[in-house]
């Protein structure tokens, strides 16, 4: 069973949802191989991104977050919700990688998201899937033909970031040539070109391609090429 958290009736479901909207999930891995300084730089990373996105009221007004985390099994940690109200994070991690049952959590609650916009009006621009994950995450081969299924029909881009020890293979099967590899543990790099990526949208139609945001020093690959 996957175990969920629900948040205040009074976070409100979208802000101004008469101007397009960015659905953005984080898929996060928390297996025992992450505890220490990983999981520790991973919430000071997530939460300083919720303060600077908000400081970007542009970016702020259009971003809807969830997360989901994952080990054995998956857990929605974050519903969508606007970034403002994002809640502090403070993860722990424990347990093994098992990633497919997580990823096919994160693409329900992508694909109600985007049912969603269209019940209240909104245009949305294509949701992000970004996963980050330093293990080993079992079978992906069915939901890896969703993955890319989604992202040929324009429903879906997927992206993951491998930390130390990660599995190439298979974060190459499920993202493609949208793969990223962090240099160390410190992400903050890392969610300032989601903060960049997410504000180059917003300066484009949704039926546009945004302009490519170049990675930090700390992440390896070059992105120009990404948003296509």
């Amino acid at each position: 069973m996957i175990e969920q958290k629900y948040f205040n009736d009074d976070v409100p479901p979208i802000i101004n949802a008469n101007e397009p909207h960015m659905a953005c999930l984080l898929l996060l891995d928390i297996s025992g191989s992450m505890a220490g300084e990983p999981i520790r730089e991973l919430n000071e990373g997530l939460n300083k991104f919720k303060s600077d996105v908000c400081q970007d009221k542009a970016t702020q007004d259009l971003l809807d977050i969830a997360i989901v985390v994952f080990n054995d099994l998956p857990r929605v940690e974050q519903e969508f919700v606007p970034v403002g109200f994002m809640k502090p994070v403070n993860l722990a991690a424990g347990g093994g990688t098992e990633m497919a049952p997580a990823i096919t959590q994160a693409i329900e609650m992508v694909n109600e998201r985007s049912r969603f916009y269209r019940r209240s009006g909104t245009q949305p621009y294509k949701p992000w899937i970004i996963m980050i994950s330093d293990g080993y995450g079992g079978n992906v081969d069915q939901i890896a033909n969703t993955i890319h299924d989604m992202e040929k029909k324009g429903k879906l881009k997927f992206f993951s970031l491998g930390v130390e020890g990660y599995d190439p293979k298979v974060l190459h099967q499920l993202s493609g040539e949208k793969v990223m590899k962090l240099k160390g543990y410190d992400f903050t790099g890392f969610f300032d070109w989601i903060h960049k990526s997410m504000r180059s949208i917003s300066e484009s139609a949704p039926s546009e391609t945004p302009k490519g945001i170049p990675l930090p020093e700390s992440v390896d690959k070059d992105t120009t090429r990404w948003m296509e």
